[in-house]
């Protein structure tokens, strides 16, 4: 049996004109939204690095980088996000996935 190598998987995001003209009330109830899907993705084994400000040297806002035990999992936790409108409705993004080669 092969081993068992997690994916690596990086986003690079910046907020949308439709966030920034959202009223604080559907801000709040998404970022409530969102941190629900965080928390049970790191309960099914997301290992989530934090997020990072990275405005100064490109011309993303943030970025973050998880573990991901499984592709599946990423698919779920990403149509999530999706389903809310995190991603290229709040948020413009760039996602890079990968698998470990070594440690």
């Amino acid at each position: 049996m092969a081993d068992h190598k997690p994916l690596g998987f990086f986003a690079a995001w910046k907020a949308t004109d439709t966030w920034y003209s959202a009223s604080e009330e559907k801000k709040q109830e998404f970022e409530r939204k969102v941190e629900d899907i965080f928390s049970r993705a790191r309960e099914k084994g997301v290992k989530m690095h934090g997020v990072y400000d990275c405005c100064w040297s490109t011309e993303w806002k943030y970025f973050t980088f998880w573990e991901v035990p499984n592709l599946e999992l990423l698919e779920e936790v990403m149509e999530e996000l999706s389903e809310i409108g995190d991603i290229n409705m709040y948020n413009a993004q760039r996602h890079f996935v990968g698998r470990k080669v070594r440690d």
